[in-house]
């Protein structure tokens, strides 16, 4: 007799944990890129500018926040 067993591999819908590994560098890098690239577009808005921008450790002063009266 066959002595073979088959497992089920956990999965959402066809993405394993096998693929969702391979997946992850490519998902972060492309979210990285997004979040850069919608914070630069909204680099106008004064309440992205003075909640945000100017509150990055290094590059900050680029950004400098209005003194308040």
């Amino acid at each position: 007799m066959s002595s073979l067993q088959f497992k089920v591999q956990p999965h959402i819908k066809r993405l394993t944990l096998e693929r969702a590994r391979l997946w992850a560098p490519s998902v972060v890098g492309f979210a990285g890129t997004l979040g850069i690239a919608a914070l630069l577009f909204t680099e106008t808005v004064p309440r992205v500018r003075r909640d945000v921008l100017s509150n990055i450790p290094i590059l900050g002063n680029y950004w400098p926040q209005a003194e308040k009266k």
